[in-house]
């Protein structure tokens, strides 16, 4: 905020509201002890009531106690219990220090009620098939009994160990891979002999997971995805029994997931017609001939099933090629308290990565990009947001202990008004670490969503920020006083707490 505009801003501020808000805060704020979510919310209703077109002035964050700042809407009354924050049976709690790779606390998200994320990174059935991209044939040695969170996408997984018994499309392959699968539980792989699967490479040395059943960060090397199309990946994993397709794997994962009303249709329009639909197996069609079918529809050039993306095995020798590249691979090495999650980008170019920083199973604004799309594929190094010290990490409030304490079925959004016939959806809350000016800070936000009053298409949202500082102190933030904070930040929200007249 300019300076001018600062002043001005004062100039507007009724001298009354602001020693009433100062009187509030006051009685309220202790440096060190946790404030409840509700009474700070009453402050701000109770000392907010500026007129139509007045500049408000969001106070400058101070190391000994965050302000909570005046909103831009109107807040509803406190004695509106229907949709203010009702008080809460507990108080979000002041976080200790800690940062390690090796063991997180809390929960990295928490859902309440029906998310619209429940389908997340799934998409609709539109045409099914068999991606051909890497294939190999398979045994699956293991499924690991721990779920597992990715921290980009926020997607449970369960991990599966493999034993590469052939390679069908690609080369240079370990004898031994996981592969991460959501929606199958862990029994999904159990009663079949092998496995042709289509894949996709997402780690090399160091690939990233939350264990959430042991509280830790866990490092895969050399992990896969089934390579999922339009048909939730079934149609790109064919098991076999006795040397033959056996169809019972593509019925079983559909009624794992219950998205489909009748399992067997899909699958049986491939298996019927595998020329039309471009499958390479049909009913009771042996391993030999599968491998063989595939190895025809990839040299196919109007088979539009096949990637032409380099499908051979990515090693860290295709990614750290330039010199700027390799002066940082000692930095992206996993530590006790030094985690980045790898995402690889192959293309026809080359093949780069993306290095996200994590604390605690949360993700930061550390970002290390190598790419091999420019001329030449050389490697080029761009970084996005401020690097993380030794001294930084040791400062880091552990937000995990605090968003695990959240109730969300006791609170209710702050700034929307609950209408008659609207119906609540879902709640969530997650969080995220910042460091600005030389800070750390730990960010939860708080989502809500609600449909619009019966007879009307859409879904009313509305937000709540809850921001700690290194020493473990939080507040609630409205979302434009964080904006001061960050700037044009991804934590932020876009959408408008005023949807209906």
């Amino acid at each position: 905020m300019r300076k001018q505009e600062w002043n001005e801003g004062l100039d507007h501020m009724d001298a009354d509201l602001i020693e009433k808000y100062v009187e509030q805060k006051d009685k309220i704020t202790q440096k060190g002890k946790p404030q409840s979510v509700w009474l700070r919310l009453g402050v701000i209703a109770a000392c907010l009531a500026l007129t139509v077109g007045v500049v408000m002035v969001v106070p400058m964050l101070r190391e000994e106690d965050h302000l909570i700042n005046p909103p831009a809407h109107e807040v509803p009354s406190v004695s509106t219990e229907d949709y203010l924050i009702n008080p809460p049976a507990h108080e979000v709690p002041s976080v200790s220090t800690m940062v390690s790779g090796d063991k997180i606390t809390g929960k990295q998200e928490i859902i309440y009620g029906n998310a619209a994320s429940d389908d997340a990174g799934v998409a609709e059935m539109a045409a099914p098939g068999f991606e051909i991209r890497t294939v190999i044939e398979a045994e699956v040695v293991e499924v690991l009994p721990d779920s597992y969170t990715d921290v980009s996408s926020g997607i449970q997984f369960h991990v599966a160990k493999l034993k590469v018994v052939d390679q069908i499309r690609g080369e240079g392959f370990p004898a031994e891979i996981f592969l991460r699968y959501p929606f199958y539980n862990t029994t999904i792989f159990e009663g079949y002999e092998r496995f042709i699967l289509s894949l996709d490479q997402i780690g090399i040395e160091n690939y990233m997971l939350v264990n959430d059943t042991q509280k830790r960060v866990d490092y895969f090397s050399n992990m896969f995805e089934v390579r999922v199309v339009s048909d939730l990946g079934y149609g790109s994993v064919i098991a076999f029994n006795d040397g033959k397709v056996d169809e019972s794997f593509w019925k079983k994962a559909n009624y794992l997931t219950s998205r489909i009303p009748d399992g067997s249709d899909w699958i049986k329009n491939l298996l019927d017609d595998p020329d039309e639909n471009q499958y390479p197996a049909s009913y009771n069609t042996t391993i030999a001939e599968v491998k063989s079918n595939i190895i025809a529809l990839a040299e196919d050039a109007d088979n539009w099933h096949v990637s032409h993306l380099p499908c051979d095995y990515v090693t860290t020798d295709d990614i750290f090629i330039s010199d700027a590249a390799k002066e940082l691979q000692t930095y992206l090495a996993p530590g006790e308290a030094n985690v980045f999650a790898q995402t690889i980008h192959v293309g026809t170019d080359g093949t780069g990565a993306t290095y996200t920083r994590i604390i605690n199973g949360f993700k930061t604004d550390e970002i290390i990009v190598i790419d091999h799309s420019g001329e030449g594929g050389s490697g080029s190094v761009s970084r996005k947001g401020e690097a993380y010290t030794p001294d930084d990490l040791s400062r880091v409030p552990d937000i995990g202990e605090a968003l695990e304490n959240m109730e969300l079925s006791q609170w209710q959004p702050p700034h929307i008004e609950i209408l008659d016939g609207m119906h609540f959806k879902y709640a969530r809350a997650e969080g995220v670490y910042r460091k600005v000016g030389g800070k750390v800070y730990g960010i939860l936000r708080i989502l809500w969503s609600y449909t619009y009053p019966e007879g009307m298409i859409g879904y009313v949202n509305d937000d709540c920020y809850y921001l700690y500082d290194e020493n473990g102190n939080g507040s609630v933030v409205e979302r434009e006083e964080l904006k001061e904070l960050l700037g044009d930040d991804p934590i932020i929200l876009r959408f408008s707490y005023e949807l209906y007249q």
